[in-house]
């Protein structure tokens, strides 16, 4: 059994889709610390011009876990709320594509609603997408085990307890991951390769969101 594990990014790209799509489980790592600097909050576009972020303002607060983040909707000097300018961002970047409006409606209902916690936002968007992209997998988070271990043992000791008998884990990896730790379990690292498909701008941009292809494809690569 393979087992994967990922940060709940929002708006992931491709490479976290096609390491689902590769695992018969996988965890969501949402007790890990929270990084600003990371795609955790935020996420690329296309547009016209090349791609811009979209970043969901939240309060900032150092050492804290994903699970345990708070989304910033205040409304200051009476600017649109964040998730109303991120919906018309993507309706104005990806209305004319193939594939947008089989998911408008979808898409929409996940920012018509106020969330507090990043993290179910996150998951909300998350799911639409293994739906979209009609991926089988089992999601586990990691915050309803109980270890007390951490990094690396706590990753072990993780998909051991599920049963898992080989670890997927994405190229970064290799920077991180304790392999002597995983004593009865095979470690593999993601080969992944980003596919070029039709834009609606020209030059192709890679590492969008996965809406990208979802909206200009219609399906996952």
């Amino acid at each position: 059994m393979m087992i994967s594990a990922h940060q709940p990014n929002y708006l992931p790209y491709l490479g976290f889709f096609d390491k689902m799509r590769k695992s018969d489980i996988f965890i969501i790592h949402d007790d890990v610390e929270f990084n600003r600097r990371d795609f955790q909050h935020r996420n690329k576009i296309r547009i016209y011009d090349g791609w811009k972020w979209l970043t969901v303002p939240v309060f900032k607060k150092e050492h804290i876990k994903i699970n345990e983040v708070l989304i910033n909707n205040k409304n200051e000097k009476n600017e649109a709320k964040w998730s109303n300018k991120h919906m018309l961002e993507i309706h104005s970047n990806y209305n004319k594509t193939p594939y947008y409006e089989s998911y408008e409606h979808e898409i929409k209902k996940i920012y018509s609603k106020e969330y507090t916690y990043l993290c179910d936002l996150n998951m909300e968007l998350i799911k639409f997408l293994i739906k979209a992209f009609d991926i089988n997998i089992e999601l586990v988070y990691a915050s309803n085990f109980d270890f007390k271990t951490t990094s690396t043992q706590k990753l072990v000791d993780m998909v051991e307890e599920l049963g898992g008998t080989t670890y997927l884990s994405g190229v970064g990896g290799y920077n991180y991951i304790d392999l002597s730790l995983f004593k009865n379990i095979e470690v593999k690292f993601q080969k992944y390769e980003h596919p070029v498909y039709p834009q609606r701008y020209d030059s192709f941009e890679p590492n969008m969101s996965a809406i990208d292809v979802l909206f200009n494809a219609g399906y996952l690569p």
